[in-house]
């Protein structure tokens, strides 16, 4: 019995280290995110200069719809309870983007559903970075993966990603218009070969006297 308590309490200390250990090497870049060109973080950032910089951001690329639309390159985003600030992020295809992730708060996780998903985590008042050069126009998720309080499964936003440079288009857009062309061509030759055929027939009818 005591020997069955004593493993307990090992696996929960096993555990509880793992927790701790794996956001400590994520904010030291000791891990690289799987599908990210590089995952960066450990860089001590002052809240308000951080939110002036999102601030900053939004007035100069945002858009009527609440979405911003910002240029290739660093792209700030807030991660605090329970909100992505901006929440809607509209990047061209083909482009290289940094998004760099602050939390003011308490531990947050990045996850972007796509094809090939990215992940990181956001340790508070520690930025971090996530590569990314989407190459298809859609929609990404952005979930919060850490657990961070009762309104955790409120925390998403959403990256549009619309065409650009590289893109790959829509489901069979190409394909569409090929047919379209292709459809109306033979149509032409069709009216050509009925008008040709009615030419002919004509010919042949016997005038009257």
């Amino acid at each position: 019995m005591k020997s069955s308590k004593a493993y307990l309490v090992a696996a929960f200390i096993v555990a509880f280290g793992v927790m701790v250990l794996i956001p400590m090497w994520f904010a030291l870049d000791a891990v690289e995110t799987g599908g990210a060109d590089h995952h960066g973080g450990g860089e001590m950032v002052p809240i308000d200069e951080f939110r002036a910089k999102v601030t900053k951001q939004t007035e100069k690329y945002g858009l009527p719809d609440g979405s911003v639309r910002p240029p290739p390159g660093r792209v700030y985003i807030l991660a605090e309870q329970y909100e992505f600030i901006p929440d809607t992020i509209r990047l061209m295809a083909g482009e290289h983007y940094s998004l760099v992730f602050l939390s003011p708060d308490v531990l947050h996780g990045v996850s972007l559903i796509q094809e090939k998903s990215l992940n990181g985590v956001v340790m508070p008042k520690m930025s971090s970075v996530m590569s990314i050069e989407p190459m298809r126009e859609g929609q990404i998720l952005m979930l919060c993966t850490e657990y961070c309080g009762d309104g955790h499964d409120l925390m998403r936003g959403k990256i549009i990603v619309e065409a650009g440079k590289g893109v790959v288009p829509g489901h069979g857009h190409e394909e569409e218009e090929h047919g379209h062309e292709e459809e109306d061509r033979h149509d032409d030759e069709g009216d050509h070969h009925d008008e040709q055929e009615d030419h002919h027939d004509d010919e042949s009818e016997p005038h009257g006297h």
